[in-house]
């Protein structure tokens, strides 16, 4: 889950490959590294396959503050669109009882969460007709 303070930043990356670049940095944030779909052209490609996500240290995993790097195996060709999306799924991990603990961090997590998934979907429909 979130630790981090979100920021309003646009939850896709398109770059084009060049045959050479493995690495492809995106900026918006997310919770999992399985919070990230990657496109070539438009193929799905699938973790660990065709890429992994690393750390800004080439260490497996997202920068602590929820970004990272998708490292492909195989450098995408020369002038194909290399397409990196948020996806995160409607779901939440804390369950909120009657007379129960409720601490601010649960609350951000989830609160958090919830802003990555808007910007999700507010991406989604800037791309619909």
């Amino acid at each position: 889950m979130a630790t981090f303070s979100l920021t309003d930043t646009i939850r896709r990356f398109v770059g084009t490959g060049n045959g050479s670049n493995t690495n492809f940095t995106f900026s918006f944030q997310v919770n999992a590294t399985t919070d990230v779909k990657v496109f070539v052209d438009d193929a799905l490609k699938t973790s660990p396959t065709d890429y992994s996500i690393v750390n800004s240290s080439d260490i497996a995993g997202l920068n602590t503050d929820g970004t990272g790097v998708v490292k492909f195996v195989t450098a995408p060709a020369n002038n194909t669109t290399v397409s990196i999306v948020s996806e995160l799924p409607l779901s939440r991990s804390n369950v909120y009882t009657t007379g129960g603990n409720i601490t601010g961090t649960s609350l951000e997590d989830d609160f958090d969460t919830l802003s990555m998934k808007l910007g999700d979907s507010g991406e989604q429909l800037q791309r619909s007709l």
